[in-house]
């Protein structure tokens, strides 16, 4: 990669500074933002489907949000607990999701790196949701963390619950 600079002199690779330092072009492998981003597929009550983009590190949640897609009310007041393994789940004492109106349901690639479900989530999700809307991949967008492994992921809107009466 070459450039010029103001004095109109074409230089190449490296650049010497003033200070006698050599400074070099990493434009090429230089990270971007389309690095962060992944693609999701949002499929909504009707069935009908939309590809939204979203940047890996935010919420499910936020990544709808930002997008227009309309889950209803947001659920998560700070982290309950963070569960590292089957057997050790750290209590941080937040309260954690306060209602389960923004439950989705996962499906295809990444749905395995999403952290698993604390126990609160679990609590959220049922005292919202019927039985049979209950599914192992069922989680609250607002307690999942989206991560590049998550890329052409589907994602399920369930008709929503009517949260105009609490």
């Amino acid at each position: 990669m070459s450039f010029r600079l103001a004095s109109n002199r074409l230089v190449g690779q490296s650049v010497s500074g003033m200070i006698g330092r050599t400074f070099t072009t990493l434009a090429a492998s230089a990270p971007s933002v389309f690095d962060k981003l992944i693609n999701l597929t949002i499929v909504d009550p009707s069935g009908a489907r939309r590809k939204i983009p979203a940047m890996v590190g935010t919420s499910l949640y936020d990544a709808c949000e930002v997008n227009e897609v309309e889950l209803g009310p947001m659920t998560e007041a700070g982290a309950a607990e963070i569960v590292h393994s089957e057997r050790w789940t750290e209590p941080v004492f937040g309260d954690g999701p306060t209602s389960g109106y923004d439950h989705v349901v996962l499906s295809g690639p990444g749905v395995d790196t999403a952290a698993p479900k604390t126990r609160s989530e679990e609590r959220m999700i049922e005292d919202y949701w019927d039985f049979d809307e209950i599914f192992p991949e069922s989680r609250l967008a607002s307690m999942v963390k989206l991560t590049a492994g998550m890329d052409g992921m589907i994602v399920f809107v369930p008709p929503r619950v009517d949260d105009s009466n609490p």
